[in-house]
Parts: structure tokens; C-alpha cells; sequence
């Protein structure tokens, strides 16, 4: 039950814009078991969607962060800096935003949640007579 509330206070903090571009990402995707951490060298520079997601691209899997809490100042014109410690993202891992042409001030630091990989479902083997 508290689980269930946490996703959909997530999903209200997104705007319809948001939602949309959530589905369109993870269309014909289905999500597998979460990990706590990626290696960085295989993955892109993260997708922002609303203040609480990040989309990281992995070949042709999709990693889904939803943050544990909204992260003021996160949005999709924001660069994102990470702290990377051993060549791997993992849950908890800090990160800060900067603002294009905001002259350089940090915004406050926000956490990493789990990576809940988003794969492709197979088409279905057509039948053979």
C-alpha cells in the first residue's frame, strides 16, 4: 500500500508532456529485475523526464532511475554531474544539476534510486506447418 502511494505521488509530479514522453521511451518494453548498479562505460548521458526520472540507454535496453526523492532544478535542459566512484552508478550515488547559461551554480544534490532495465518484448514465433 505505501509502495503504491509512492508511485503515485511519483506520477503526479509529471505533467502530461512528461507521461507522454515516459510511455513513448518505454513503449513495447517491459521491465525486468532492478539492479543497484550500471557500469558506466555502456550506458548514455541520462534522459530527464519530469524531476524524479532518468532514462539511461544501453544499447537496446532502456535503465529506468525513478529518484527517491523530486530533485529541484531537474529538468530537461539541465546537465547533470554524477559522482562516479569505480567506474559504476549505484542507488544512493549523488548528483547535482547545472543550468545552461546559468553561470555555473550547482543546483542542490539528488540521489540515485534502483536501475529497473526495460527490454524489447519478443515478437511471437510464427507458426510453422
Amino acid at each position: 500500500m505505501i509502495r503504491a502511494l509512492g508511485l503515485v505521488a511519483a506520477l503526479g509530479a509529471m505533467t502530461g508532456s512528461d507521461s507522454k514522453d515516459l510511455d513513448r521511451a518505454l513503449a513495447g518494453r517491459v521491465p525486468g529485475k532492478p539492479e543497484t548498479c550500471l557500469s558506466n562505460s555502456r550506458i548514455s548521458t541520462p534522459r530527464v523526464i519530469g524531476n524524479r526520472i532518468l532514462l539511461y540507454q544501453d544499447g537496446a535496453r532502456v535503465w529506468r532511475n525513478d529518484l527517491p526523492d523530486a530533485c529541484p532544478g531537474l529538468n530537461s535542459d539541465a546537465l547533470i554531474v554524477t559522482e562516479v566512484f569505480g567506474g559504476q552508478l549505484c542507488r544512493n550515488d549523488q548528483f547535482y544539476t547545472l543550468q545552461r547559461g546559468g553561470g555555473g551554480i550547482a543546483g542542490p544534490r539528488c540521489r540515485l534510486g534502483n536501475f529497473v532495465p526495460w527490454d524489447r518484448v519478443a515478437a511471437p514465433a510464427a507458426a510453422t506447418r
